[in-house]
């Protein structure tokens, strides 16, 4: 399939398609946004007339509405954010807190298997030893 798109020179997109496959495409264009939450408008404000004045009061209410709210947004923005962060504090300290039993647990573990194998070494020493004493006892009874 061969598409290709390009900004046109009046702010068009087109859309060539240079094969026999249809193309469906559904868009949404926005044009003239700015940023900055409202404040364009403060340019446009006219306070020499009293219906400009009022006309000014009222956006600039408006303005402290929208201020108002993009705070509460930030505020409850904030507080969802210290709450996973005192989540995760939670969540590391209980992992380490449970390594650290795995390790003690592990620690333990190796501690009593060292302490089985010293006891089998003592008595496989003991057993030795009586076995090298049988042959001299013996030896004994015949002098």
């Amino acid at each position: 399939m061969n598409i290709s798109a390009k900004l046109g020179s009046n702010g068009a997109i087109d859309i060539t398609n240079n094969t026999t496959a249809s193309i469906t495409t559904t868009a949404t264009l926005t044009t003239a946004g700015t940023a900055g939450g409202g404040l364009a408008i403060l340019g446009d404000i006219d306070v020499s007339t009293e219906r400009g004045a009022e006309a000014a009061l009222s956006a600039i209410e408006g303005l402290t509405q929208t201020a108002v709210r993009a705070a509460a947004d930030f505020g409850s923005a904030q507080g969802r954010v210290e709450i996973q962060g005192k989540y995760v504090s939670n969540l590391m300290d209980s992992l380490k807190s449970g390594i650290g039993s795995l390790v003690d647990a592990d620690m333990e573990e190796t501690s009593a298997k060292l302490q089985a194998l010293q006891v089998q070494q003592q008595l496989g020493i003991q057993a030795l030893s009586i076995a090298n004493q049988a042959p001299q006892n013996i030896l004994s009874l015949f002098r």
